[in-house]
């Protein structure tokens, strides 16, 4: 399979003169007619993935997409918004890819969603990159292309269409490991600007930051209250999507329990739902007010509350103990003892230039 890379601009204005003018691509790879009936996850990796090699399967470090581009991700930070990203460390990278890096969803007829997950972190999510790639009849061509970070486990991609702009739509779960699996899953969203999924957080009206467009749609996060009861906050939360806009629905019920009382169920202590509503306006994702979630956890924060840190769904590898230097062995201590019975003038000689 050989790839080339597509100059789209100059290609245009070559071809300015002509009936038919080809679709500008980003990325593209020739394929023969078995290899685009039955592509194997090597054909997406080698497409999206500027320098894997096939034939040993490396995962290319650090990550650079088919165009050029480095695979990188920032959520915003605490002091940046009004909530922050998902607390997370990355992993270290896999030394080879493997079909469970690969996401592939079709969504007509020659044209598919792939995802590449080159990183993974501790919450559960991947990262790499994401690509809307038609199947020609000369290869694969990548329409457009980003970079990815979502839930790894159980994902699904889709396109969805707000005020004439596509908006790459990510779910996934984040799985518990243990005796009983916990699944909760959440979702990503992409605006679809020229040829490129943004990751853009949300902002207000002010263009003040609001939060990542990270939208968990089921979670739970558990206080320490100063008179030492636990008060537990579960969410539901469901993304619509409409050609105005986008709403998100979100029910929060929050339980009171005392540790020291631990056969006495929880009590519940409230519940609280809302509506928010987020437009794509003058190139930004704008939202009309931060998510119930952020609003409820601060008000425990203001109170003294103090959060359970919550388990990573992958915990960070043990660093290896440095190795011990080895002991000399009976001959090597023997070698060094007549060194030092040496002249100082008696010097080896060279055996070569």
């Amino acid at each position: 399979m050989k790839r080339t890379l597509q100059a789209s601009a100059v290609a245009l204005s070559l071809l300015a003169g002509c009936a038919t003018v080809p679709k500008p691509s980003l990325c593209f790879a020739e394929a023969g007619p078995n290899a685009r009936s039955f592509p194997t996850p090597d054909t997406w990796f080698a497409l999206l993935l500027h320098g894997y090699d096939k034939d040993t399967g490396a995962n290319p470090r650090p990550s650079v997409d088919c165009a050029g581009a480095p695979v990188w991700w920032q959520d915003p930070a605490a002091d940046e918004c009004v909530e922050a990203g998902p607390d997370s460390q990355a992993l270290p990278p896999t030394e080879k890819l493997s079909e469970e890096d690969l996401v592939l969803e079709t969504l007509q007829a020659g044209q598919r969603l792939v995802w590449v997950q080159t990183r993974r972190f501790t919450n559960g999510e991947a990262l790499g990159p994401v690509a809307l790639v038609e199947t020609t009849e000369q290869g694969f061509r990548v329409e457009a292309l980003g970079a990815l970070r979502a839930m790894a486990k159980h994902t699904r991609l889709r396109l969805e269409q707000v005020k004439g702009t596509q908006i790459l739509v990510a779910e996934g779960d984040a799985c518990t490991s243990g005796d009983e699996e916990v699944c909760r899953r959440h979702a990503r969203i992409m605006p679809l600007r020229t040829n490129r999924f943004f990751s853009e957080s949300v902002s207000n009206a002010s263009r003040a930051c609001l939060g990542a467009a990270w939208f968990p749609l089921s979670r739970e996060m558990t206080f320490e209250l100063p008179n030492g009861l636990r008060r537990k906050f579960e969410l539901t939360s469901t993304l619509t999507f409409a050609e105005d806009g986008i709403s998100v629905q979100e029910q929060v019920q929050v339980s009171d329990s005392d540790p020291a009382q631990p056969d006495v169920a929880p009590r519940l202590y409230r519940r609280a739902q809302d509506t928010r509503a987020l437009e794509l306006a003058n190139n930004a994702l704008v939202g009309n007010k931060a998510s119930l979630w952020s609003r409820m956890v601060e008000q425990q924060v203001r109170i003294g509350a103090r959060a359970v840190p919550e388990a990573p769904i992958w915990a960070m590898p043990a660093k290896k103990a440095p190795a011990a230097p080895e002991a000399a062995s009976p001959p090597a201590k023997a070698a060094a003892k007549a060194a030092a019975k040496k002249p100082a003038g008696d010097t080896a000689k060279s055996s070569g230039p």
